[in-house]
């Protein structure tokens, strides 16, 4: 972490100011697989929360790697692979695995065999599910773009004058899966991605490195949906998180720079006349670098949202500023001060084993009632089981 003292003093006024009750987390390294994405469900219907990373799944409770997929590598240390989903895509009742790819077009699905466990070994069948348009992926988003019930796919380009583009799928009565792409922006995308409503209108948005899309009413993909360039955030987290923090009654921006120092939430002013938004900027930490996998939950069971984030381990292959500091994953609870203001208290879950990839995700794995945690990076797949607060009473 930066040691300077300026650092150090903004830690003791913003981390110390009512003292959030710190939780008790046990680290389990699960697999030395280097996959930087992860997602979570049950494969295999038995009741159990399994994982998914990279060629590997991982059946509770045993947890042992099986591949299902062959991944290819590419650079000095990635491998093909920029989100994990899970989607019965077919329809068969059946969990699926949906993975993107950083620097080849197609998006892919595997269709589980569902045999279980007789098929345990076999590589599952691979599929095309649509084309992403591009071979700059940062990462892979699925989200119902339409209302139709059906998670469709965006795509996020970290190069800024690339398309903003949505691939919506639906079922054929034979239940193969139909493709559609719509072209949001011809040249409009960047490094970071979030989604919700921005303006109070009841609509999503699309919110990127470069501003935001006004979503239009009715059939947002027959529409034009307006550019709105309001705000610049840097080499983004994602996702960029959209929460009323303030509880003004507008949506504010939680972001972290995914290949610098800092993590940051914008507060939205009241906007202008023509519904340009206006903002303040208000810095939360800048002691971590790399903040590139941001999610919220409920760890400590108040029913708050807590903000769960960490340092990415070696993004860039190193290259990125505070490569070599300690990697960590943090938990930020914040709170409304009489005055209006927003407090931020942090607690460091883990240091100096397990970071972040690309996704965090929560379950509750050992049903213990508890919220835990899911990362994956190139120091491997790690799981961290919330025990609670073990010093309460």
């Amino acid at each position: 972490m930066k040691s300077a003292s300026l650092g150090i003093f903004f830690f003791f006024l913003v981390f110390k100011t009512w003292g959030m009750e710190d939780l008790d987390f046990e680290l389990f390294k699960v697999h030395e697989n280097f996959a930087e994405a992860c997602a979570v469900g049950d494969l295999n219907k038995d009741g159990q929360i399994d994982v998914v990373s990279g060629k590997w799944y991982y059946l509770s409770p045993k947890w042992e790697p099986v591949v299902f997929r062959e991944l290819n590598s590419f650079g000095k240390d990635y491998l093909q692979d920029n989100g994990d989903h899970l989607f019965d895509i077919d329809g068969d009742g059946w969990i699926d695995i949906v993975s993107g790819q950083f620097t080849e077009r197609e998006v892919l699905w595997f269709k589980n065999p569902g045999d279980w466990p007789s098929t345990r070994q076999a590589l599952w069948e691979r599929n095309i599910l649509t084309d992403s348009g591009s071979k700059k992926n940062e990462i892979s988003f699925f989200r119902d773009m339409n209302g139709d019930g059906y998670p469709d796919y965006i795509g996020n380009s970290w190069v800024a004058d690339e398309s903003m583009r949505v691939s919506l799928f639906s079922r054929n009565p034979e239940g193969g899966v139909v493709s559609k792409s719509r072209t949001i922006h011809p040249k409009g995308n960047g490094h970071g991605q979030g989604f919700g409503d921005l303006n109070g209108d009841g609509l999503e948005d699309i919110i990127f490195m470069y501003g935001w899309y006004q979503r239009p009413s009715g059939n947002p993909f027959e529409k034009h949906w307006k550019l709105r360039k309001d705000f610049t955030l840097p080499r983004a987290s994602c996702p960029i998180i959209i929460r009323d923090l303030n509880e003004d009654g507008r949506q504010d921006l939680l972001w972290g720079d995914g290949h610098d120092y800092g993590l940051y939430w914008y507060e939205q002013l009241e906007p202008e006349k023509d519904g340009t938004t206006r903002w303040k900027h208000h810095l939360i930490d800048d002691t971590i670098s790399q903040f590139h996998a941001i999610t919220m939950g409920d760890l400590d069971r108040d029913d708050r949202e807590e903000i769960i984030t960490g340092k990415r381990y070696f993004a860039h292959s190193g290259r990125d500023k505070g490569a070599n500091d300690p990697i960590v994953l943090v938990r930020y609870v914040h709170q409304l001060s009489g005055d209006g203001s927003v407090k931020f208290d942090r607690q460091i879950i883990h240091e100096g084993k397990a970071g972040t990839g690309l996704q965090i995700c929560l379950a509750d794995l050992d049903k213990n009632g508890w919220t835990d945690l899911v990362v994956s990076g190139k120091n491997g797949l790690h799981m961290l089981f919330n025990q609670g607060n073990q010093k309460k009473p």
